[in-house]
């Protein structure tokens, strides 16, 4: 374009000074010679400036957006709103690519954690002796990655219209890309919940086929052997009897732990608290109290049975490691959290201290309802865990 403008430049010239000529010698046919002499002069005397001013100012006169500068942000409004069903990796190329299209950069690249990493996905190339450009991309007080660009001509600068429509840009973006990321943990959450659903129907009906379901046909068989052998065979029909009588007493267990692990039956038939106070065994040594409101509120059933869970693991572990006395459980519940707290007097945690499958499972329980896990030691020795949920996310989830 700025050769372009050269030559429309030079025509012009030649042509006003050959036109002048003309109209000072009107009685002739052709111009005077010294008409295109002046104009060659003329031409080359002026076009080094011409070229320097234009090469100074044409990126602002053909790029600014000064005039109308969310011109910019509505064309990237439209090209988001046609790639809204493309995946978190592939819309911030796009992002890229138009704000490089719409600005005329040579480069312009995002830096941001998608889903696999901290990637950097980059449009064009980095001119030589240009400095790159960088502005954090936020949503609120978060940082979600960062927009690099770089100008237009080694040893030049954007100017300032640029850099204020850049910001405004990167504010766009970053509000895209956070709403990026949210659909995409959702839609693996809600993956993740199909795969543990069905892994789960999987185990129940494992458990069905290779427990209960031999347990219930040998039961078949032993009254098929009884029937037979009743009238004939008192004595073996007698010990027929307790061999059922023992296979029964299998096949009830196994129906109890099916039910127990799909939601222990307790916490229907006493609730949270009272399901809590007659938790583990009492011939330990370890005498155990439990701190709750009352009237305790109904909680949802998934964080009924998590805060169950959790409290039962930190006993156990109170009973295997701490060398206690005493242990507390105490629940505590306001309008927006609920607080489950264990705490002993025993010897707290080693220096050597590894953390084992129970306190990963206490973790993993409280991560699947929004909630966190803290172990922390007792001021008078032992040691305490707490397990906040809040309520909001617990309904959620």
């Amino acid at each position: 374009m700025l050769y372009a403008i050269l030559a429309a430049y030079a025509s012009a010239i030649y042509g006003i000074v050959v036109t002048c000529g003309g109209l000072i010698y009107w009685w002739t046919i052709n111009p005077p010679w010294w008409s295109s002499l002046i104009a060659v002069l003329i031409i080359a005397a002026t076009v080094l400036p011409v070229h320097s001013w234009l090469s100074a100012n044409i990126d602002r006169l053909v790029y600014d957006w000064h005039d109308d500068p969310y011109a910019a942000i509505s064309d990237l409004r439209q090209h988001l709103d046609r790639e809204r069903d493309q995946t978190p990796q592939a819309i911030a190329p796009a992002i890229a690519c138009t704000i490089a299209a719409t600005l005329r950069l040579p480069y312009v690249a995002i830096e941001a954690d998608l889903g696999l990493g901290t990637q950097t996905m980059a449009y064009g190339v980095q001119l030589a002796r240009t400095d790159l450009l960088t502005i954090p991309l936020v949503y609120g007080d978060v940082q979600i990655g960062a927009l690099h660009t770089a100008a237009r001509r080694p040893s030049e600068s954007l100017s300032a219209s640029d850099l204020r429509l850049l910001h405004d840009l990167a504010r766009q973006v970053g509000i895209t890309l956070h709403a990026v990321r949210l659909s995409d943990a959702l839609q693996t959450s809600r993956e993740q919940l199909v795969t543990a659903r069905e892994e789960e129907r999987r185990r129940i009906r494992r458990d069905l086929h290779d427990g209960l379901g031999p347990t219930l046909a040998a039961l078949r068989l032993q009254l098929s052997a009884l029937r037979r052998t009743l009238r004939h065979s008192p004595d073996e029909a007698e010990r027929l009897v307790d061999e059922l009588r023992g296979d029964v007493r299998t096949a009830t267990a196994e129906i109890r732990r099916l039910v127990y692990d799909l939601r222990p039956p307790m916490l229907d038939e006493f609730g949270l608290v009272g399901t809590l106070r007659n938790l583990g065994p009492t011939g330990d040594g370890l005498t155990r109290s439990v701190q709750a409101p009352e009237p305790f509120p109904l909680l949802p059933a998934a964080l009924e049975v998590a805060l169950y869970r959790i409290a039962a693991e930190a006993l156990h572990n109170v009973v295997r490691h701490a060398q206690a006395t005493h242990c507390t459980i105490r629940l505590a519940v306001n309008a927006s959290a609920v607080t489950l707290t264990v705490t002993d007097n025993g010897c707290g945690l080693p220096a050597t201290y590894l953390a084992g499958v129970g306190h990963r499972s206490m973790h993993e329980r409280a991560a699947e309802l929004g909630g966190g896990v803290t172990v922390f030691p007792m001021p008078s020795g032992g040691l305490g865990i707490a397990a906040i949920f809040t309520l909001k996310m617990a309904h959620d989830g």
